[in-house]
């Protein structure tokens, strides 16, 4: 698995980078496993807040920052579906607020690594398919899995 992990030089936090990739490779590995794929490309990037909004609005067409946004490859999830994937393929990217998932464990009254490990979770299986926003089954199967993945990796 390639995780690759870019901190915007306007992102001040320090990233523990090995922690991310721990995260994003098992969820990676364990949700491929299951389609006979061993080997992925996915990118995580950092940016600070403003950037974040910007994304979001041009994206989501929300005018607010938020902890991550996951963009897939253009056919990725199609092709998932299908079982037409090859081994070695770029997945698509994760975008993530450090900023924000910091308010937000504050908020929760959360550890930081507790809260970015959900999000790099959320993040990631965002980018395999699944999504909360597709009425309660798919908010619940989602939701199960990402209690799954921390129970496992916190």
């Amino acid at each position: 698995m390639i995780i690759e992990i870019e901190v915007n030089n306007k992102t001040t936090a320090r990233i523990d980078k090995n922690f991310i990739k721990k995260i994003a490779e098992a969820v990676f590995t364990a949700e491929l496993a299951e389609k006979k794929i061993k080997e992925a490309e996915v990118s995580i990037a950092f940016i600070g807040s403003k950037r974040m909004k910007e994304v979001n609005l041009a994206y989501r067409k929300i005018d607010s920052s938020t902890d991550i946004l996951s963009f897939c490859e253009e056919d990725f999830l199609d092709r998932l579906k299908k079982g037409a994937l090859v081994g070695g393929e770029f997945l698509g990217e994760m975008v993530i607020d450090i900023n924000q998932v910091k308010k937000n464990a504050k908020a929760a009254k959360k550890k930081i690594k507790e809260e970015l490990a959900w999000v790099v979770i959320h993040g990631a299986l965002h980018l395999l398919g699944y999504d909360h926003e597709k009425g309660e089954a798919a908010a619940l199967e989602m939701r199960q899995k990402e209690e799954v993945y921390l129970s496992k990796l916190l």
